[in-house]
């Protein structure tokens, strides 16, 4: 997609040119006129980075983040998007891209990197906010958090030196950005169609004009060093006190304060010359006002206020509709607000010299994305599938917003990005596939292709990346050159071949999860090693991507040395590995008694250190049961420890309390001592599984055929 260039009739694409806001009000790229048509997404930056899971909306299964940014991106090209929202910051701790004041993940922008130069090939724009409102991880409270001082609150964002100071640098910091892809700094990214100062700022109870008096301070800031890029707050469009508005806001017919409260005000807030547009959000479920008077008024009244007093474009930056059967929000309900919100703006649109240039709504899933489970799963609260009637609603608004977009007048000059120097990296990729091999603008820079999800292995093997190439390895039980990989008859037979019955006594360790096998992923981002997920998986200790089947968690035992029984989760859609069930035992620490330290009625202790294991802790070869970090809980305490402890014969003070968070706990038979209960074996192997090899280091003479006492656990 190209332009005319003003210069001289040459076609230019739309990428090479920053967005502006023209002497007659509207949005420019290059010599033409834009409506925005916009859509919010979410973990933008997570997903470039490829993250082995999303918490937001889920990855569709069997596809990476980077696939799933791709195949988005073209479907937007198709519907006619023009501008992608999105935030610059990752929004979970997993993946967090400053981790404290001045510290940044890398493998985190690398992933802002990524989405920034797909949509650049697209020539999709993008709207970045650079902090979130409501967010915990690079969210307002964050940054309040890092002061360690307990006294300071949320309102304190917005006027404490050090914290402003902080907010100061990190904008420095992905302004001046190199994208380590296409050499652009971030700042000289015309890709980039405006920053969001801070998506939906509040402070509730603060004076009036707190802040606009912030926004006068950071919007100069940020126009100092970036004049490139147009600027606005991403607020929801509130009014304080101040001003005479107080009934355009959010329940104002039944008698409602609290959106005064919140310390926005439309016509402050935006009055700073360094804000080149305003904004506002809808959220009618949210706000408790749903009525259709309400949602036409508040489109209204700030296009009015906009036009009048504001006099600067209009950007509706946000809206959703929830589906909740629990409180009658249906599919119907949603078409019919979708519907109204876009009559409106339309309506508002067709007035001669109207501000209102831009609609963005929330959020679109892809096929196959599931909402998180506070959410209910599936759709979530807010996600739109491209099969759904609201979504019909959605393209036939972008068409309309497209058709509005003409040439500019004559004279228009264009704001024109500064060229980059750059390398064609195509000689680099692997058998001639798209996206392998390296990149970078001096083509040195290893593209992980099965990270990227750009490789050609078969959906039953594992992509193994190497510098500048990659390798397909057909999972135990297949056959093939990795490319193509068929089942043997060994997959049918895999699950009678494990007994359901349980040991009476723990599994002591965990198995260190097989690379060739179901459930493994790349983890560029480190969210694995930090243990920050919320099933608590360790560094090596489960799965890294969905197990989406018994059989699949059973062929990553089959393929990990040691490996002599599973736990397996189908709703968390996890699999553990457990190994050497058996002689082994250590005693618990006993609880104390009642009223001693520790005790129920006692004082408070810390609960006691746990046992440590003896020099061979497992029947089996020592390389066979890499890592002893199975957990015990605490009878009292309900601590975990990375330590193993079996149930004490006649000691009924000691029990396995469930895991904290009830996700992921294995589960034991009533029993005592450390007996094991009968268990169906399987002598040797399955027709088409080899036999466990140690690792090269250790020699052949390890090797030994499998011998399962096969357990299984399900969830």
């Amino acid at each position: 997609m190209g332009v005319p260039d003003c210069r001289g009739g040459e076609v230019v694409p739309v990428g090479d040119y920053f967005a502006t806001v023209n002497s007659d009000g509207n949005f420019e790229i290059g010599c033409k006129t834009i409506y925005p048509a916009i859509w919010n997404q979410w973990e933008v930056i997570e997903s470039g980075a490829g993250a082995p899971q999303l918490l937001g909306a889920s990855l569709p299964a069997g596809k990476t983040g980077p696939q799933l940014i791709r195949d988005h991106m073209d479907a937007a090209v198709a519907a006619g998007f023009t501008v992608m929202r999105a935030w610059s910051h990752g929004v979970t701790p997993n993946y967090a891209l400053q981790t404290a004041p001045g510290v940044y993940n890398e493998a985190m922008f690398r992933g802002l990197d990524y989405a920034l130069d797909e949509a650049q090939q697209r020539n999709i724009k993008v709207i970045l906010a650079f902090v979130d409102n409501w967010q915990q991880t690079g969210g307002v409270d964050e940054y309040v958090k890092w002061t360690g001082d307990p006294t300071k609150t949320h309102k304190d964002f917005y006027t404490d030196p050090v914290i402003m100071g902080w907010y100061k640098d990190y904008v420095k910091t992905v302004i001046n950005r190199v994208n380590t892809i296409n050499g652009r700094t971030y700042g000289n990214d015309p890709t980039i169609f405006a920053w969001d100062l801070l998506n939906e700022a509040r402070c509730q109870k603060c004076p009036n004009n707190t802040i606009a008096k912030w926004v006068g301070e950071m919007a100069p800031y940020v126009k100092s060093l970036d004049p490139n890029h147009l600027l606005t707050l991403g607020e929801e469009g509130f009014y304080s006190t101040s001003t005479r508005r107080l009934e355009s806001n959010p329940g104002a017919d039944s008698g409602a304060t609290w959106p005064s409260q919140e310390g926005q005000d439309f016509i402050a807030d935006h009055a700073s010359p360094s804000i080149d547009f305003a904004t506002i959000h809808s959220w009618i479920d949210n706000w408790q006002d749903v009525s259709e008077d309400f949602q036409r008024w508040w489109i209204r009244t700030h296009v009015q206020v906009a036009w009048g007093t504001v006099k600067k474009p209009l950007i509706l930056e946000e809206f959703g509709k929830w589906l909740n059967s629990s409180v009658n929000a249906t599919m119907e309900e949603r078409n019919k607000y979708f519907g109204i919100v876009y009559d409106e703006c339309q309506n508002n649109m067709d007035l001669q010299g109207s501000p209102l240039k831009g609609v963005g709504f929330w959020e679109w899933f892809a096929p196959g994305q599931q909402g998180p489970t506070s959410e209910g799963g599936g759709q979530g609260l807010y996600g739109i599938y491209e099969s759904d009637a609201t979504f019909d609603l959605i393209k036939k608004n972008v068409a309309y917003l497209n058709s509005k977009s003409t040439p500019s007048p004559a004279g228009c000059k264009p704001k024109t990005a500064q060229s980059v120097p750059s390398s064609n990296c195509t000689s680099s990729q692997v058998k001639g596939l798209p996206g392998t091999g390296f990149e970078g603008p001096q083509c040195n820079v290893d593209i992980n292709e099965c990270v990227r999800g750009t490789h050609n292995c078969a959906a039953n093997s594992t992509c193994v990346n190497t510098v500048g190439s990659f390798s397909c390895q057909c999972w135990r039980g297949f056959t093939g050159d990795g490319t193509q990989c068929d089942p043997t008859p060994a997959i049918e037979q895999l699950e009678s071949a494990y007994s359901s019955e349980a040991t009476q006594g723990p599994l002591i360790c965990d198995i260190k999860y097989p690379m060739i096998a179901p459930g493994f992923v790349y983890d560029p981002t480190g969210s694995i090693q930090k243990n920050a997920f919320k099933n608590g998986k360790q560094d090596g200790v489960g799965n890294s991507a969905p197990i989406l089947s018994l059989t699949q968690c059973l062929l990553a035992c089959e393929s990990a040395p040691g490996c002599s029984a599973v736990v397996y989760s189908p709703g968390d859609q996890n699999c553990f590995l457990k190994g050497c069930p058996s002689e082994y035992a250590v005693t618990c620490p006993e609880p104390p008694s009642p009223g001693s330290p520790g005790g129920p009625g006692g004082p408070t202790q810390a609960p006691p250190a746990p046992p440590s294991p003896p020099a061979a802790p497992c029947t089996l070869q020592p390389w066979q049961c890499p890592q002893v970090t199975a957990a015990y809980y605490n009878y009292y305490s309900k601590q975990r420890y990375n330590y193993a402890c079996t149930f004490v014969q006649d000691n009924p003070g000691i029990a396995f309390a469930a895991a904290p968070n009830s996700k992921v706990s294995p589960h034991y038979s009533p029993g005592s001592g450390n007996n094991v209960s009968t268990l169906s074996t399987l002598p040797g192997t399955l027709p088409g599984l080899a036999p466990d090899e140690a690792p090269s280091s250790l020699g052949a003479a390890l090797v030994q055929a499998h011998n399962h006492a096969g357990i299984l656990h399900v969830l």
